[in-house]
C-alpha cells in the first residue's frame, strides 16, 4: 500500500541549496517545502503506479521467452497436452491484476 505524503516527506532529506551557474544558492523555507512536496508527490505517483501496474512487470519476468512459448504450443498440439496454457494460467494466477 502506498505511503501517505507525510510518511514520504518524513523519509526525505531536505535540500538546503541549489547550484545555479556554478554558484551555490541557499533555498528559502518556502522553496525547501515546495521541493519536498514535489519529491513526495512524485514518489507517491510512483508507488501508486507500481500498485496498479506492478503485476505486468512480474508477469513479464515469469513468462517464458516467445520461442519457448511457441515450442510449448507446438508440442501441445503434437502431444495433445496443455503445457503452455497451464503455464500461462499459473503466471496469471500468481500475479493477479489488482481489483
Amino acid at each position: 500500500m502506498a505511503q501517505s505524503i507525510e510518511e514520504i516527506k518524513a523519509g526525505l532529506e531536505a535540500p538546503t541549496h541549489i547550484v545555479v551557474d556554478g554558484v551555490q544558492v541557499d533555498l528559502t523555507a518556502d522553496e525547501i517545502e515546495a521541493t519536498l512536496n514535489t519529491w513526495a508527490d512524485n514518489e507517491l505517483a510512483k508507488q501508486l503506479d507500481k500498485e496498479a501496474n506492478g503485476y505486468k512487470t512480474a508477469r513479464a519476468n515469469e513468462y517464458p521467452s516467445i520461442p519457448d512459448q511457441l515450442d510449448m504450443q507446438y508440442w501441445d498440439g503434437v502431444n495433445g497436452t496443455t503445457t503452455w496454457a497451464d503455464h500461462i494460467a499459473k503466471v496469471k494466477s500468481d500475479n493477479p491484476k489488482p481489483v
